[in-house]
């Protein structure tokens, strides 16, 4: 096989760059990364934060990153990943789900949309663990974890926490 004519330059003006006692790649010829650039790590959020408070687990799930906006549709990442998450749940433990948004008015309601989440998390932990009795709760917006307000300016941070589905048990 017989390499193409621009792989054959692209070769030879490597071999001369050598050849003449240049760096194959030289320093100066690397951009530093602009300081005000926050790297991608502290911007990704984790689907799960647990929680212990004496014998009860709080598993709480960022409605943002599992449910498309206005949605109670799980995709297959997130049905495996509540999955994997109650795996290590005590046999036959009582488990709560509780459905919750934010203040932010949805067209069906966000009673609704709360209680459809909630019932969506639910039915994937039935299928995976059968032993487990569940109560399935939605809240909507009355049970805020963060004011979505300061001074009479939006805070879509704290908007984003308040739309969750914990998942609580004992053991």
């Amino acid at each position: 096989m017989t390499p193409s004519p621009r792989r054959t330059a692209a070769v030879l003006a490597l071999a001369a760059l050598l050849a003449l006692g240049a760096p194959a790649h030289a320093e100066d010829d690397v951009t530093p990364l602009d300081p005000g650039i926050t790297p991608l790590e502290e911007n990704i959020r984790p689907l799960e934060t647990v929680s212990t408070q004496g014998r009860t687990t709080r598993v709480t799930l960022q409605a943002d990153i599992l449910f498309p906006f206005g949605s109670a549709e799980l995709g297959e990442p997130a049905r495996a990943r509540i999955a994997e998450l109650v795996a290590e749940v005590p046999q036959g433990a009582r488990v709560t789900v509780e459905g919750h948004t934010d203040a932010i008015p949805y067209a069906r309601g966000n009673q609704v949309l709360s209680e459809e989440r909630a019932q969506a998390v639910a039915t994937v932990i039935a299928r995976s663990r059968p032993d487990l009795s569940l109560t399935v709760t939605g809240y909507g917006d009355s049970r805020p974890v963060a004011p979505e307000g300061v001074a009479g300016k939006d805070d879509p941070e704290a908007r984003a926490q308040n739309r969750r589905v914990e998942i609580s048990y004992e053991g």
